[in-house]
């Protein structure tokens, strides 16, 4: 076999596929093996499809020995959050509540990593009903941080994070309504974007209208991230939110001369650790050396956005899986069940009322925006933490009146038309990776993933790390 692997770049596992010297079933088998020894020490697979993976690789085989077209993903192994579906597996959502669903046909987003010829290698976990920045699920138990097994991957879509992480695959899918895919991204040292709202399909999901949702993929590289991410984009009927402005070209430019990025550390309000802090400024400094126009405006944020934030996450959870819960009782995840006890005593009338923080808030960055094409700030406010703890310890005020919160990714869930993406900047003095993040003006994933790549690449004297996770 060759050293081609599912922990190899994307664009050279698909051209090592179209020539010949690797075979979609080698492809499978390595991902199978690796997502064994994985599984078994860090739990991040709700379900692998040894068959399934086996079959299609077979079928692709038979396809590149006749002759045929292959994808642009031709044998990647990608794995897939389990809250989307994917037809003949379980759709569990990390919870005795659906332990039972089997999907009945693919997602929309499944479907077109199918269509490039992607390998679906199985299903991973997260925390139940995908609620939590954390990955514990009553379900499927806790799931670890392949650097350090003591921490959290983070959450939601904490197991696709350590699928990616660990080279059991190249592409994960995930979901994110708060942060759920770059969250896990930066506690793993993984790129994670939650792209502009409209560009993947929601066909799957319990609310499209509800604009904070949006799926999202993680990769090891910005480059990964470029290829990926035109295959399952593009519009949709079952989705109307997609019939928006397309996907500009991307490409793995790091060339940020003339780029305009703002960079704030707290972006107005979070209690910030002093080395997230440290790595943001030492970044941002590479990046101006490098010829990027930055600058240092503070955000007219309050913490008011966060908390609303909150507030309306409470009421979409009790909307959406609080009969469900209601049905298994004490099987569900107790600190759920407050947080749906929350969301059913908001009224209606104060939870509109929040649509009056969001213009607030949308005013500022638009404002913001008039002056700079990014903003780059810290993806978390501190590295992973322990892997059993909660968000609720997370939401305090501190003396000064910040917050002190965990994540800094779900206020900009508030303003879903903005991609966002985290990259990987270094390790903590725990050795732990720190994550910072890139949020675009409306649709601009092209700028953000090339202010990313400028990331990467003033990073790439420390990342990747000579040590890497050990799993």
């Amino acid at each position: 076999m060759s050293r081609i692997g599912p922990w190899s770049p994307v664009s050279d596992i698909a051209h090592a596929l179209h020539n010949g010297t690797v075979t979609a079933l080698d492809m499978a088998e390595a991902a199978l093996d690796r997502a064994a020894l994985v599984q078994a020490e860090l739990n991040c697979f709700a379900e692998i499809d040894a068959a399934g993976i086996r079959n299609a690789a077979r079928d692709l085989d038979r396809r590149r020995e006749a002759g045929e077209t292959l994808g642009p993903l031709a044998g990647v192994p990608v794995a897939i959050k389990d809250c989307t579906p994917v037809a003949g597996l379980g759709n569990r959502f990390g919870s005795y509540a659906f332990a039972n669903e089997i999907a009945q046909s693919d997602a929309l987003v499944v479907q077109r990593f199918r269509e490039a010829d992607a390998l679906i290698l199985g299903k991973t976990t997260l925390s139940e009903c995908a609620s939590s920045s954390f990955c514990v699920s009553s379900l499927h138990g806790v799931t670890r941080n392949p650097w350090n097994p003591d921490r959290t991957p983070g959450g939601s879509s904490g197991g696709s994070a350590v699928a990616v992480a660990t080279g059991c695959v190249a592409i994960a899918q995930g979901t994110d309504m708060g942060g759920s895919v770059r969250i896990p991204a930066s506690c793993t040292g993984l790129v994670g974007i939650k792209p502009a709202a409209g560009r993947i399909p929601l066909d799957d999901q319990p609310s499209f209208v509800d604009d904070i949702q949006h799926h999202g993929l993680l990769t090891r590289t910005v480059a990964d991230m470029a290829a990926s991410l035109p295959c399952v984009c593009g519009p949709a009927m079952s989705d109307p939110r997609t019939f928006i402005p397309s996907l500009p070209s991307l490409g793995n430019d790091a060339n940020v001369a003339g780029l305009r990025i703002a960079v704030s550390d707290d972006i107005g309000f979070f209690a910030v650790e002093p080395e997230v802090r440290t790595r943001l400024a030492e970044v941002a400094s590479s990046l101006e050396r490098a010829g990027a126009i930055v600058g240092r405006p503070v955000p007219k944020w309050s913490r008011a956005v966060a908390d609303g934030w909150v507030r309306h996450w409470h009421v979409y959870l009790a909307a959406f899986f609080g009969d469900a819960l209601d049905s298994v009782g004490s099987l569900a995840d107790p600190r759920l069940a407050a947080v749906i006890a929350k969301g059913r005593s908001h009224d209606a009338v104060s939870i509109k009322q929040l649509d009056l923080v969001r213009k607030q808030q949308w005013d500022a960055l638009s404002e913001l925006f008039s002056d700079y094409d990014v903003l780059l700030s810290p993806t978390m406010t501190r590295p992973a933490v322990g892997a059993d703890e909660d968000d609720a310890r997370y939401h305090a005020h501190t003396p000064d009146g910040r917050k002190h919160g965990l994540d800094m990714t779900s206020v900009f869930n508030w303003v879903p038309w903005c991609p966002a993406v985290s990259v990987p900047a270094g390790l903590s003095t725990d050795g732990l990776p720190i994550g910072l993040h890139v949020t675009a003006r409306p649709q601009r994933e092209d700028i953000a993933l090339r202010v990313a790549a400028g990331v990467e690449q003033s990073c790439s004297h420390i990342w990747p790390p000579k040590w890497k996770p050990p799993y």
